[in-house]
């Protein structure tokens, strides 16, 4: 029988827990680590409809990317998410940072859906190095230049989003930092190590104004968009090594935001 203990473990063999940022909370974070494991969801978020459809499904354990517990808890509540979670004996493990920095995680997984439809080619290098190996993000060089809209196009079809912001930096890209979730702060950095373009989310409007002040084009494929990739990139890795269990993606987890075209 293989227990929530022996999951935590095997995620830390591979996407190591210790590599997180000093201000993240990954790893595991609510429940029974000695349970032992007949279910599994994956999900970007545990919001209390993912919590709900693991319970229904008898699932012992969600995995998610974003941590459950981000800042320190003064009271949990029974009607709030970790209080659910631990009345109805579900655990948590959140793999955050960790996962996006891993070559097995975010970067891979964007490189994967990417790759074609913008002409990604084989040569990059790291946006932000960490240490160890590990980046967030990545640059690419394009195997043919982009003009600042075919890419946002391109870019909105291959993530499935439900619309994309770009500013056009008046010139044709060829080379493109990708970067999940909110990558507003990378935007100089990318500059600097000579990309023409940056895709990534949740950029503010400053970030808008400066870029079009110096020629360059973000791309804003939402923080969702970017990051979704992580439920189906975690069941993959998980049912190689225990093909006995079942995993199975969050149904539940949807873009919070609504959209008016």
């Amino acid at each position: 029988m293989t227990t929530i203990r022996d999951i935590y473990d095997y995620i830390d063999r591979i996407i190591p827990f210790s590599t997180q940022e000093g201000w993240d909370n990954s790893g595991f974070l609510a429940g029974d680590p000695d349970m032992y494991v007949h279910k599994i969801i994956t999900a970007l978020d545990i919001t209390n409809k993912v919590i709900d459809e693991a319970f229904s499904e008898n699932a012992e354990l969600i995995i998610s990317h974003h941590p459950v517990i981000f800042t320190p808890l003064k009271a949990v509540m029974s009607d709030s998410p970790v209080g659910r979670m631990i009345s109805r004996e579900i655990s948590a493990i959140c793999t955050h940072t960790p996962f996006d920095m891993s070559p097995l995680g975010m970067n891979k997984g964007l490189h994967d859906l990417l790759s074609e439809p913008l002409g990604l080619s084989e040569v990059s290098v790291p946006l932000e190095e960490t240490g160890e190996g590990l980046s967030v993000g990545r640059i690419y060089e394009l195997n043919s230049p982009l003009s600042p809209e075919e890419a946002a196009k391109r870019a909105k079809a291959a993530l499935g989003c439900s619309a994309v912001r770009f500013s056009d930096g008046g010139r044709d890209i060829r080379k493109i930092a990708v970067s999940s979730g909110s990558g507003g702060s990378f935007v100089m950095l990318a500059q600097k190590k000579g990309a023409d373009a940056l895709i990534s989310g949740d950029f503010k409007h400053d970030a808008f104004i400066d870029s079009a002040n110096d020629g360059f084009t973000i791309i804003d494929c939402g923080h969702f968009h970017t990051e979704r990739i992580f439920c189906g990139i975690m069941k993959e890795l998980l049912s190689k090594e225990f093909p006995d269990i079942i995993i199975s993606e969050a149904k539940s987890c949807t873009d919070p935001a609504g959209y008016i075209i």
